[in-house]
């Protein structure tokens, strides 16, 4: 399992931003070694010109229980919350690795605990309603009992599956530092354990729109703060877990709906429909 802690600022921007914010950002961070090309994937944003964007596709099959406690802590806006997943990569019928995760927000600190549990090849074979407590061991005797603990959370609190989001990361890293980009984010309604990844039929922001994330440990560096104030940018709460439960399972709830779109899209269809 990997630990870590660092800052996350998210901002919602519109996807036509993204040449002029990499030509800023280009000089001091550079594209993931471990990313590959995207650019067959997602013309629109291929043809916005500079870099053509390079990462991969993530799935991410969140859990709640029946009383979806997760998502009423994030719509009550509590500053320390949890967030139970598993993730994945690429396209159906590839063969990736499975991650069993679990992030804490302290604020605008997140703490992730992640173990790789086994590939999606073998997860669709394990069989059983709860697939996870069926796993093989792991041989390290460390990340075997860090698996467990993840099981037992789950269990103990009767978690399941309640919805998965999909999207496409654009990745920029420089040790600890990341810059990412996040295109076509969706969700799809599932309580399905080995419904790891599949096409989503609900958008969860506009097509034309992209999520930026800034990642740090303790304070961001200059080239970022300076990124920030020249495009007058203000972190805002973007949770992909929130949005996809209240655009799969609270699809009546109007206020949810305003609970947890972004600030800066909201602002847009606000103008959008002053001018109609």
């Amino acid at each position: 399992m990997i630990t870590t802690g660092r800052y996350e600022m998210k901002y919602a921007l519109p996807l036509s931003q993204r040449t002029e914010l990499l030509h800023e950002v280009l000089e001091h961070i550079g594209p993931d070694s471990n990313a590959g090309s995207m650019a067959d994937d997602l013309p629109e944003v291929a043809a916005t010109g500079v870099c053509p964007p390079r990462g991969y596709r993530v799935s991410s099959l969140y859990f709640d229980d029946d009383a979806l406690s997760g998502y009423t802590s994030r719509i009550d806006g509590r500053r320390i919350r949890n967030r139970v997943r598993i993730r994945t990569y690429g396209n159906p019928g590839q063969k990736r690795p499975v991650f069993l995760e679990a992030k804490r927000k302290l604020h605008r600190r997140v703490v992730k605990h992640r173990v790789l549990a086994t590939t999606t090849d073998v997860w669709a074979e394990v069989g059983g309603a709860r697939p996870w407590c069926n796993l093989r061991p792991i041989e390290d005797a460390l990340n075997q009992l860090r698996l467990e603990r993840w099981v037992d959370v789950v269990e103990d609190t009767r978690l399941h599956p309640v919805c998965r989001v999909e999207y496409w990361r654009e990745t920029f890293a420089r040790d600890r530092l990341r810059l990412t980009l996040d295109y076509r984010v969706g969700a799809e309604p599932t309580t399905d354990p080995y419904a790891l990844r599949g096409d989503c039929s609900v958008a969860l922001i506009p097509r034309d729109w992209m999520i930026l994330e800034l990642k740090y440990d303790n304070q961001p560096p200059i080239w970022m703060r300076r990124l920030v104030s020249k495009h007058g940018l203000m972190a805002e709460p973007v949770s992909k877990f929130a949005l996809g439960v209240a655009r799969t399972q609270r699809t009546q709830h109007i206020a949810d709906q305003r609970a947890t779109t972004p600030p800066s899209i909201k602002r847009m269809q606000r103008k959008q429909g002053a001018a109609k």
